[in-house]
């Protein structure tokens, strides 16, 4: 190897190195954050997106998209425990949506609400869309009809429905 190879193989190895470094300094700022409004019949919530649990996967062109909320107050904790919104995007049209509430009853029991678009109406409208990198930030309303399920989900009886409605805006990282 001459010295003038050996300098140009240190040089791409140099450029590499700061190319490695700003794409994990860049994906180091990258962050999931945002927020649910959620109506249960006369009752509104502001819940705060639960980072790490919630998550996108797909492409530019269908994306299937995983919202989780928990509360942060320990006063909603006690009747809420989570939210989860999940819908495919293809393009900017959510398909499929489906919701899971899980809460708290007075006697600390668990009741187990579900909604999709087959059983209780789920409607889900995308009102923006960004996709860049790994970052997908999404916003959007829902409303629809939540019945309670033994079987997380399978089957949802809505013989004693709960109306629900509300807004999301939220920045997702892929699925890890």
């Amino acid at each position: 190897m001459t010295a003038l190879s050996g300098f140009r193989f240190l040089r791409a190895v140099s450029a590499f190195c700061i190319g490695t470094i700003l794409f994990a300094a860049s994906m180091a700022t990258a962050k999931e954050e945002g927020r649910i409004t959620l109506t249960l019949a006369d009752e509104t919530l502001e819940l705060p997106l639960s980072s790490g649990h919630s998550d996108w996967t797909g492409s530019q062109g269908f994306v299937r998209v995983s919202i989780l909320t928990r509360p942060s107050d320990l006063g909603t904790w006690q009747r809420f425990q989570s939210l989860r919104l999940a819908f495919d995007l293809l393009r900017d049209r959510a398909q499929l949506p489906e919701m899971s509430l899980l809460r708290r009853t007075e006697d600390a029991e668990f009741e187990r609400w579900y909604g999709r678009v087959d059983s209780g109406g789920l409607i889900v409208t995308v009102t923006d869309r960004d996709l860049k990198d790994d970052l997908l930030r999404i916003s959007g309303t829902f409303i629809g009809t939540l019945g309670q399920s033994a079987d997380f989900g399978k089957t949802i009886d809505l013989s004693a429905p709960m109306p629900v409605s509300g807004t999301f805006e939220v920045t997702l990282l892929p699925i890890r």
